[in-house]
């Protein structure tokens, strides 16, 4: 009988933690490792797609999430000052015909609860220094608190993020181009709040963008093209308490290539882009259980051609969303205010903007079947 492969995790976050839960699902003891000392405490990515919850489901992790989550129903756009186009996600052509609002600390640990209880054990204050590749095997040096320690796998999966470890080692370039802008994102509690609180909405107004996606009853996180996003509110908003605020910057990158012999890429370690419509950590469970899938059935060679070319679709749309939504330009501007009202109300074109703002417009892993 052949031995089932040694698989080492670098990285505990969303991406990472989809990765050991869809290789214990299928008869695997991966080992997985972070250099932080637990799940992030921080709301950070909050969209769930139908999608992601499609492949959670079989490991019980969906219906842990939708019992914390809150389900986005649709969602308003606003530009010129007035209310251009109402999206309803019940048209999605889907059973799970909704965005799901949770902060990514609820997510993680809900799926490192899973973990848990499946037996695995999540190596936090582990982080991989190096790792050389040769002769089938992974030797990789890890730094415990300070203690290193050389660890062999036949397998190393780099879910590390943007600055991953894993990569550089690699010497895999990470092509692309940063957007100069500054953004700010803001969670706060709400005294008053004009809209539903199953509806994000998004304010666009002479090249300025903020949006607005509720967490729960009088919990939202407020996004803008803008550093000083609480002076740029929506009216009718009023803050009752500030939670956590942050200011960020917008890279567009990807590597060539997802693989290199024994070792994978996944999530935001292989592709970062803007977080409009939420895809990054979407993409990123994505990658990581079309691995796993490979992993199981001996097909890793596939795995760049299966994932590269979505990944390339969702950055280079974010990338056009972005520029579009905070351009300047008088032709944009008309096209935003007057135009694609029109063609919004449309049933095509609200079919294309749904299925593009549920990441429901690249196809589904060969695994799931039709849902």
């Amino acid at each position: 009988m052949r031995q089932a492969p040694r698989i080492l995790i670098a990285g505990g976050g969303p991406t990472g933690l989809t990765a050991a839960i869809e290789l214990t699902r299928r008869g695997f003891a991966p080992r997985i490792i972070d250099n932080d000392a637990g799940p992030t405490p921080e709301s950070r990515a909050l969209a769930i797609h139908a999608r992601s919850l499609d492949i959670l489901e079989p490991a019980g992790i969906t219906e842990r999430l939708l019992a914390l989550g809150n389900r986005i129903n649709g969602m308003i756009i606003r530009a010129g000052g007035r209310e251009i186009v109402s999206l309803d996600f019940s048209h999605l052509p889907h059973r799970f015909n909704f965005i799901l609002a949770l902060a990514q600390a609820e997510t993680e640990t809900a799926m490192i609860d899973a973990l848990v209880d499946a037996g695995h054990d999540i190596g936090w204050r582990t982080g991989l220094k190096h790792f050389t590749a040769a002769g089938g095997e992974v030797v990789c040096t890890t730094d415990n608190d300070g203690t290193l320690i050389t660890e062999t796998a036949d397998i190393l999966i780099g879910a590390d993020g943007a600055r991953s470890q894993v990569r550089k080692d690699l010497g895999l370039s990470f092509d692309g181009e940063s957007d100069p802008h500054e953004f700010g994102l803001v969670d706060v509690e709400l005294d008053a709040w004009t809209y539903p609180f199953d509806r994000a909405v998004a304010n666009i107004d002479d090249g300025n963008i903020t949006g607005c996606f509720p967490l729960h009853e009088g919990h939202c996180r407020f996004v803008a093209n803008h550093p000083d996003v609480l002076n740029r509110l929506p009216a009718g908003a009023k803050v009752k308490k500030v939670i956590w605020q942050s200011t960020f910057r917008i890279s567009y990158r990807q590597v060539y290539s997802y693989q290199k012999g024994p070792v994978f890429l996944a999530g935001d370690a292989a592709h970062i882009h803007s977080p409009v419509g939420g895809r990054g950590m979407n993409l990123g469970i994505e990658d990581a259980a079309t691995l796993a899938w490979l992993i199981s059935t001996g097909e890793t060679d596939r795995y760049t051609a299966l994932r590269h070319p979505i990944g390339k679709k969702v950055l280079a749309f974010t990338e056009a969303q972005t520029r579009q939504i905070t351009s300047t330009n008088p032709v944009m501007k008309l096209l935003q205010n007057h135009i694609a009202p029109v063609f919004l109300k449309l049933p095509v074109m609200q079919r294309i903007a749904l299925t593009r703002l549920t990441g429901l417009d690249t196809p589904a892993p060969a695994w799931l079947g039709t849902r």
